[in-house]
């Protein structure tokens, strides 16, 4: 089921025996609010992994770089709002996006029990029953509740921080994050956290589900994305972005997206 507005969106979904090949890392340029139902799964967050239990909340903010993984093929089932900034405005609750723009706020999870205390339990399972009941998700009653989710969430002062985690993969990820347009491979990482090459790839891999050369790239991509969004040309965002060269680029985001990067939209 989907809210019809550009701005914000509804989908549940179902799936028997979900395949982790189905869910690979990446990011996005919207806010998104994820409900698990059943499964037998976990989120991963920028390299944070929290354990999923039926009822808990997911926050992942603006490119941000998640995925769900699943630990057995038991039925999975879960709900997502993806949100844009400018549902914000058109509802007028800006004062309510700021969970999501924090981009210094740790922790993405809100555990099923605070989710049930503070009512976003029963306003997940109202919105699913109006998109259901009305067939018209971009129904006021169906956009009402996805403000009172947000406002709900706005309320909570803070996320509960990963499960478990490498406080190595960290680092580096947060290295990464913050110089992705800088010269980083397994031998920089390596020299700079005094750990081998092949301990870095293990756990980095194990961590994120990708390797470091892909979170890289991934990144860069998203930087580039974001500056032909301000006005500069494929090639100098490119540059910016930290691609040695455009046929690098070029190849690059061919992979990622299945098209030249010459029709990426402004």
């Amino acid at each position: 089921m989907y809210m019809n507005r550009p701005s914000c969106k509804v989908n549940s979904l179902i799936i028997p025996q979900p395949n982790n090949d189905n869910f690979r890392l990446h990011n996005h340029d919207f806010y998104e609010i994820y409900m698990f139902s059943r499964g037998d799964s976990e989120y991963i967050v920028e390299g944070n992994t929290y354990t999923l239990e039926p009822g808990d909340i997911i926050i992942i903010r603006r490119n941000e770089m998640h995925r769900v993984y699943h630990k057995s093929q038991s039925e999975y089932e879960r709900t997502v709002i993806e949100v844009y900034p400018s549902f914000f405005v058109e509802n007028g609750c800006q004062e309510y996006e700021h969970p999501f723009a924090n981009t210094e706020q740790e922790g993405n999870k809100i555990n099923a029990e605070l989710a049930r205390k503070t009512g976003l339990t029963d306003a997940f399972a109202r919105l699913k029953h109006y998109c259901r009941d009305t067939r018209d998700t971009s129904a006021p009653v169906c956009r009402g509740t996805v403000v009172e989710i947000l406002y709900l969430i706005s309320q909570i002062t803070a996320f509960l921080r990963d499960d478990t985690h490498d406080d190595l993969v960290k680092q580096i990820l947060l290295y990464i994050n913050n110089n992705f347009t800088d010269t980083i491979n397994l031998d920089s990482l390596s020299e700079r956290f005094f750990v081998s090459k092949y301990h870095i790839c293990k756990i980095f891999k194990s961590g994120t589900g990708h390797t470091v050369h892909s979170y890289v790239t991934r990144k860069r991509i998203t930087r580039v994305r974001e500056l032909r969004k301000q006005g500069k040309s494929i090639s100098e965002a490119a540059y910016l972005a930290g691609f040695g060269n455009y046929t690098s680029f070029y190849r690059a985001y061919i992979k990622e997206f299945g098209v030249p990067p010459g029709k990426m939209d402004k």
